[in-house]
Order: C-alpha cells, then sequence, then structure tokens
C-alpha cells in the first residue's frame, strides 16, 4: 500500500533513509489516548465489581514499517481550511474495546422480552388457584424488576465509562490537533531551509565549476614546472658529476705521482727480498733435512729405548712383586704391633714375640725377599715410579696387569685407587693421567690414540657391570677372543671411550659408588668384591703403516679375612675360595704343572692372560704392622713369594703391520 503527500522530495528521502527517526518524532507528537477497558459483567455476581485495568500502549509498538510511514505522510499533509458553505465532521476512532459485543448483548434482551407463556385457563371461582397464579406472577414481575435494576446499573455504568470515552476522545483530538499545527509550522520552516539549501547548492556548483577551470590551468602549469625542474635537477646532477670527476682526477694524478716515487723504492726492496728469498729456502731446504733426519733419529731412539726398557722389563721377570707396609692410622696407635724390620730395598724381616705370664716364651722370625719394598713412610709417588714403567709398556703395545693383594684393612684400594687430592692419587688415576701426558708425544712421531674404559667387579662368583648401575644386569661371561691366541674378554661389558683424564676420573668415581663394600671387624668400609679398571689402548701410525691394542688391567682384591672375625660368611666364603683358587694356579705354574686350573673361578679366569699368557704383571701384596694379624700378614707374604718365583713366558708386543 503505497501512501501519497505533498511532501517535499528532500524531505522524503531524508524519510526514506531514516523512516525510524522521523516517525518516533511524529509519535512522540501523537500519542493514543489510554483506554479503560469496560467493566465485566458476569452472571451470578451482581453486587460485585471488578477492578479497572490501565494499560498504556502507544502506536508505534504495533505498526509496520508500512504503516509507520503511511501514518507520518498522513499527518504532514497541509492544512485545508473550512469553507463557510460546508462543515466536515471529524472522524471518529473506531475502539473495539469499548462497543458491547452483540454475543454479551443477546442474552439480556431474550431476559427483556419475554412472552407470556400460554397456560390453562383458571376458573373464577377458584381462588386459590388464581391466588397461587398471582404469586406466580408476582415473582416472576419481581424477578423481572430485580434483572431490569441490575441492567439499569449496568447501563448506567456502561453510560459512565462511555462518558469519560469522549472526554478523553475530546482532549485527545485536541492534543492532535495541536501537534498537527506544530508538524506543519515545522514543515514550513524545513521547507524554506531546503529551498535555501537548494540555492546554496546552486551557488557552490557554480563555484565548484569555476574552482575546476582552474584547476586545470594550475595542473597544466605545474607540470609545466616540473618538467622544468628536472630538467634543471638532470643539469644540475651533471654539472656535479663532472665537478666529481674532476676533483677525483686531480687526486688520482697526485696519488699517481706518490706512487710512482713509492713503486721506485718497493723495486728496491723487492729485489732485496729476493735475494732474501732465495737464501731463506736455501736454509728451510737445510733446516727440513736436518728436521726429518732429527726425526728418524729420535724414532730410532725412540724405539731403541723402547725395546731397552721392555728388555729390563724381561730381565726383571714377567711377574713383579712388591711389598708395601700400612702405617698404622692416629686410631690405631694403641694396637700392638709385631717386629718389622726392613733389611735392605728388597728384603723384610718380620717377627712375632708371645707372652705367658710376663716372661719371653719364644721367638720366631720369618724373612721374605721381593722386587721392592714401600716402607711405611712411602707416598703414593713413590708407589707409583716403580709402577709407571709398566704403564709405559702398555703404551708400547704390550698388555700389562697390576693388582693389589692383601688381608682386610691392608691398604688395597688406597693404593689402587687412593684418597682425595691429586697428592693422594693411587696408581688408576696416575696411570691415566701419564697416558694423555705421553699422548701428546705420541701425536707428534705420528701417532693416532683412542683410550675406552669399563670397570667390573666379581662379588660371589658373578661379574657385574660398574658402568650400569641397574640392579638386574645381563649376564657377563668370560670369552675367549679367538681360538689361537689367550686373550679374553668380558661379554655384554659397557666401554666408555674417554677424551681426557677428567672423563676417566667421572668414571672411576661412578664404578667405585657402585661397588659392594661393607663394615668388618678389620675395616669399617672393606671391598667385598674384587674390582678391575680396563683400560684399552688402541693405536696407530699411517706413516709407519703400524698399529698396535693394548690392555692395561688394574685389579683390587678383595682382602682376604679369617671365619672366626668376619660378620658376613657367604661373602667371605666366596672371597677366600677365589683367592685360594689363585694360589692354586700361582702353585701350578710354579711346580710347571701340565694343567693349570684357571676356571675353578671367575678371578683366575679373567688373571689367566695376566698370569700365564702374553702379558706382563706386577703384583703389590699390602700388609700391617698389627700383631692381631700376624698370620694373616704370613699368609700374604708366602703367596708373594710363591707368585715372585714363577717363571712365565716372554711377554709379545701386539704390533702389526697395515696397508691404507
Amino acid at each position: 500500500m503505497h501512501c501519497k503527500s505533498n511532501l517535499p522530495p528532500r524531505f522524503l528521502q531524508n524519510v526514506q533513509g531514516h523512516p525510524s527517526i522521523v516517525i518516533n518524532r511524529v509519535l512522540k507528537m501523537s500519542r493514543i489516548p489510554k483506554i479503560t477497558p469496560a467493566k465485566e459483567n458476569r452472571p451470578g455476581l451482581s453486587n460485585t465489581k471488578t477492578n479497572n485495568v490501565r494499560s498504556t500502549r502507544t502506536i508505534g509498538n504495533s505498526l509496520s514499517d508500512a504503516d509507520k510511514k503511511c501514518l507520518l505522510l498522513n499527518h504532514t499533509k497541509p492544512i485545508v481550511k473550512p469553507s463557510t458553505s460546508s462543515t466536515v465532521p471529524a472522524a471518529r476512532l473506531k475502539r473495539a474495546a469499548t462497543v458491547p459485543s452483540a454475543i454479551n448483548s443477546a442474552p439480556k434482551a431474550a431476559k427483556i422480552e419475554r412472552k407470556p407463556s400460554a397456560g390453562p385457563r383458571i376458573p373464577a371461582y377458584d381462588y386459590k388457584a388464581r391466588f397461587n397464579d398471582l404469586l406466580e406472577k408476582h415473582k416472576a414481575v419481581k424477578n423481572e424488576l430485580t434483572e431490569l435494576k441490575d441492567k439499569h446499573l449496568e447501563v448506567s455504568d456502561d453510560y459512565e465509562k462511555f462518558k469519560d470515552i469522549s472526554e478523553s476522545s475530546v482532549q485527545e483530538n485536541k492534543i492532535l490537533k495541536e501537534k498537527l499545527l506544530n508538524a506543519m509550522t515545522e514543515l514550513r520552516q524545513i521547507t524554506s531551509d531546503y529551498d535555501s539549501i537548494k540555492l546554496d547548492k546552486e551557488l557552490q556548483k557554480r563555484e565548484i565549476e569555476d574552482l575546476h577551470n582552474k584547476t586545470k590551468i594550475l595542473e597544466d602549469v605545474t607540470h609545466s614546472l616540473k618538467l622544468k625542474s628536472t630538467e634543471f635537477d638532470r643539469l644540475k646532477l651533471e654539472y656535479d658529476d663532472l665537478n666529481r670527476r674532476h676533483t677525483s682526477l686531480k687526486e688520482e694524478t697526485e696519488a699517481l705521482r706518490v706512487l710512482t716515487e713509492q713503486l721506485k723504492k718497493v723495486s728496491a726492496e723487492h729485489q732485496q727480498l729476493k735475494e732474501d728469498h732465495k737464501v731463506a729456502l736455501e736454509a728451510i731446504t737445510k733446516t727440513k733435512c736436518d728436521y726429518e733426519a732429527l726425526q728418524n733419529i729420535i724414532d730410532t731412539m725412540y724405539r731403541d729405548q723402547r725395546i731397552l726398557r721392555n728388555t729390563v722389563q724381561d730381565l726383571k721377570g714377567n711377574i713383579r712383586v712388591y711389598c708395601r707396609v700400612r702405617p698404622p692410622l692416629e686410631s690405631e696407635a694403641n694396637k700392638p704391633l709385631y717386629n718389622f724390620n726392613v733389611l735392605d730395598a728388597c728384603s723384610i724381616e718380620i717377627e712375632k714375640i708371645e707372652l705367658l705370664n710376663s716372661a719371653r716364651k719364644g721367638k720366631s722370625q720369618h724373612t721374605f725377599t721381593f722386587d721392592g719394598i714401600f716402607t711405611p713412610h712411602s707416598s703414593q709417588e713413590d708407589v707409583f715410579a716403580e709402577v709407571s714403567p709398566m704403564v709405559q709398556s702398555a703404551l708400547d703395545g704390550y698388555n700389562v696387569c697390576i693388582f693389589a693383594y692383601g688381608q682386610t684393612g691392608s691398604g688395597k684400594t688406597y693404593t689402587m685407587e687412593g684418597g682425595c687430592g691429586v697428592e693422594q692419587y693411587g696408581i688408576i688415576p696416575r696411570s691415566i693421567n701419564m697416558i694423555f701426558e705421553c699422548m701428546q708425544d705420541l701425536r707428534r712421531m705420528g701417532w693416532e690414540l683412542t683410550i675406552r674404559a669399563s670397570f667390573l667387579e666379581i662379588y660371589n662368583e658373578v661379574i657385574y657391570d660398574l658402568l650400569n648401575s641397574n640392579k638386574e644386569q645381563e649376564n657377563h661371561d668370560i670369552k675367549m677372543v679367538n681360538s689361537k691366541g689367550s686373550d679374553l674378554y668380558v661379554s655384554n661389558l659397557r666401554e666408555e671411550e674417554v677424551k681426557s683424564s677428567h672423563d676417566f676420573i667421572r668414571l672411576l668415581i661412578f664404578a667405585q659408588r657402585n661397588r659392594q663394600t661393607a663394615a668388618t671387624l678389620n675395616n669399617e668400609r672393606s671391598s667385598r668384591s674384587h674390582s678391575v679398571a680396563q683400560i684399552k689402548i688402541s693405536a696407530i701410525n699411517e706413516k709407519r703403516k703400524e698399529k698396535f691394542t693394548s690392555h692395561l688391567n688394574l685389579v683390587d682384591l678383595a682382602g682376604s679375612e679369617s671365619g672366626k672375625t668376619t660378620q658376613r660368611m657367604d661373602e667371605t666364603k666366596h672371597i677366600n675360595r677365589s683367592l685360594s683358587e689363585l694360589s692354586k694356579v700361582i702353585l701350578s705354574l710354579q711346580t710347571n704343572q701340565s694343567h693349570i686350573p684357571y676356571r675353578n673361578s671367575k678371578l683366575t679366569h679373567l688373571l689367566m692372560p695376566s698370569l700365564g699368557g702374553n702379558s706382563k704383571t706386577l703384583m703389590l701384596v699390602n700388609i700391617n704392622q698389627f700383631d692381631v694379624n700376624f698370620n694373616e700378614t704370613l699368609n700374604s707374604l708366602r703367596f708373594a713369594t710363591n707368585v715372585n718365583s714363577c717363571r712365565m713366558v716372554k711377554a709379545k708386543k701386539n704390533l702389526t703391520m697395515v696397508d691404507f
């Protein structure tokens, strides 16, 4: 549905663009009056009055957008003055809420327009029947009167309602007229504003056209100025470039003059340097020849030194035995000591004195001779000074085994591993330091060395990898490298490559933590297993086409202990049994028996290459001076004497030739 209006086009365009703004404004000016609903007349409740429900509603909340636009156009039509000849009454708004419905009025009309019902005629003499009939009629008339009274009350209420509605309609009509007049006034004002704006627009349009023309002229002038400016900049750049070239040419000319003078001086110096270079080349050639001759001499000396060193080792015997006496600690100062005498650098004498009733009962002396004696005053450095030739033999390509033997608490672990601080280092850390120090000299002679380390222990005749901290380990078996030789290896054993002595010390500390130790009567921290530190040295010399692989085994045996003084019988049985088997092997070697029982224990099986194979062996027997341990000390010294009397086959160097 479209509504026509005489509004200006600009106003209608604004209305169409923003209809909600104008509609709300018109609705504020024209509100629908509040409608009071009629009282509800319920049958049977004549004396009860219902409450009036008042509700305020506006037209804007219930109209659609098209109805709002139509309402706006109707309200904004120009006012037509009424003529004198004809008067048009204002149209009334239909209010459905105030008009009584036909459905409600039908029953009431039916009640009012009752027709007398036709009945039988009563005889004139029957006064009683006539009286009863009159009573019935009286009751009916009385009921009708009551109904008419109720109807009168309802009509009165409706009249009052309609009267109020009429009055409110009149007031609303007046308000709407005032709003209409205001709207028309505002419309006239908007129309005049529109005309003035239209006129201004025409003027601005003409001014814009003039400005466009002027802009075109300015653009032409600007374009020509840009062309001139560009040409000017190009000429200026060319001028500056010519100036720079002129300046650079002047500088180059001056520099060439200076360089010419310097070139003359350099030519003289160059000639002198050529002569000096010729002399230097002759000197370098001579020095190179001297260096090669000296290198050959050094190689020959090193080879002769190695041969002489190993010849001395062979003369001293492949099994060398040293004895070290542990000094008493401060806490052991009150313990009685047996007599200990050092006869010479290689012999000692021990004597046990038995006292009975404060009188001297008897005297027994025992003398032992070894390759060297370390007194209680000997330091760790003194011990390693005698051991270092064996480590050097390992660097020369020989298999070497160094092990410490003795009873519990005799200082074996201290001798092999040492204590805190560099001065307290034992044979194992000092050996690795010596190896890495000698590696520098060997590299200068063309040798490339690789060092790998592994640590194991034999505890209760079971081999454990000390570099593996897991409680459940794989089985470690002792196997032959090949069927021809006597070299052995331990299966499933972890090997770590070490690049420095620091890496080896770190692995040594880790292995010490995993080793089995316990407190005994003779030692608070006694080693309850045989510990073996294996150092594998692989060397290759590409210049001489030689390579070798040697093994340095450093063994710390568990301490022997009497069953009467121990608290851990199972460990003691296994330790004493393995040491007893070691004694049997030494005895068999000493008597040159055809069968050597190496496989009777894991310890003797592991030491088989060191005791009767291709290896150089050094044994350190450790003892203490306590009288209570005299018997154990005597057994250790006798065992060491048996080891010292063994003669092994001469060790061979593990050197092979290779082709690159």
